[in-house]
């Protein structure tokens, strides 16, 4: 069943319908196609049917060569015309997917709007019910509530149609004959997750948000309940991104680190400090100079300057 606010919302970005358009007429051309045969079957079936005719007469047609071919060839611009037209529908759709996915932001938008005009229309009716949560109280009192309830229940209808398109622009599913990458999988299980858990609906704590309302977002079943209270909230919102939806979910995750802090803080600043001396190289007994160019007679062994220390008995030492 088409949801009339995404088609709305859809329309409202003009490249958006215009690749809707394409694709919908890629289809069209692709169903008017007539039916046919392969190359290969056409040039088969009238040789077959020449074999046929000569088995039963005894005579030999003299343009079979001919109408072989011009069978085959006649085959053959009706698979290209068919080929054409299936690439077309592969092609359009893939564009139309791309298209949305790029503007989806745009179309998101429209259905925010959308929604405050519901969300306003639906604080007018709350004035007349007033306390009236239920149909049955509605038509205990009569007169003018019932007419106010009657309204809200045609923007339980609307606010479904919003939250239904919302969910459908922000996880529009793979692309088509595609590979799902391991980023836009996660994004999308991520997505699914945050919405069980009610995000998406309002802004704020979830812990301020009624069951109701909770359940209502990840059922997708709306009552007059939700709408009012959404109404009555004024938190209300539709993400244009998942990034938007992301920041409202992990806004709570941010910890504060000078909690529990009852000391001085340590100041990290970088200092510059002073390199050490350096330690004089250490000459032994048995170093030598090393000799660079073998046409020279060898330098002569540097003055020492330290001795080697003894060396540490180990265990292997005493066996």
């Amino acid at each position: 069943m088409t949801n009339p606010e995404l088609s709305a919302a859809l329309a409202k970005v003009p490249e958006i319908r215009r690749t809707q358009e394409v694709h919908e007429a890629a289809k069209r051309l692709l169903r008017d196609h007539p039916p046919g045969v392969e190359p290969a079957r056409a040039r088969d079936q009238a040789v077959s049917d020449a074999v046929d005719a000569f088995l039963v007469s005894g005579s030999w047609p003299k343009n079979l060569g001919a109408s072989a071919a011009k069978a085959y060839t006649d085959a053959l611009a009706w698979e290209a015309e068919a080929l054409a037209r299936r690439r077309a529908v592969e092609l359009a759709e893939l564009q139309a997917y791309d298209t949305r996915q790029v503007l989806s932001a745009d179309a998101l938008g429209h259905l925010g709007t959308r929604l405050a005009d519901v969300l306003s229309d639906a604080r007018k009716a709350a004035e007349t019910v007033g306390d009236v949560r239920t149909a049955d109280d509605a038509i205990k009192a009569g007169g003018a509530v019932v007419e106010a309830w009657g309204r809200l229940q045609s923007l339980v209808t609307d606010l479904t149609n919003i939250r239904a398109a919302q969910w459908s622009l922000l996880d529009p599913g793979p692309r088509p004959r595609g590979m799902p990458s391991d980023g836009a999988t996660n994004e999308r299980r991520q997505l699914r997750e945050w919405r069980r858990q009610g995000y998406g609906e309002a802004r704020g704590r979830l812990d301020d948000v009624p069951a109701c309302v909770q359940s209502a977002t990840r059922s997708g079943q709306y009552t007059e309940r939700v709408l009012l209270w959404l109404a009555g909230a004024g938190r209300a919102y539709v993400p244009t991104s998942f990034d938007e939806i992301r920041d409202e979910a992990t806004a709570g995750d941010l910890v504060d680190v000078m909690t529990g802090m009852d000391r001085p803080l340590v100041d990290y600043t970088p200092r510059v400090v002073p390199s050490p001396e350096p330690r004089p190289a250490r000459t032994y007994r048995h170093s030598t100079t090393p000799h660079v160019d073998y046409t020279q007679p060898a330098p002569p062994k540097p003055e020492s300057n330290a001795d080697v220390p003894d060396r540490e008995l180990t265990t292997w030492d005493y066996f």
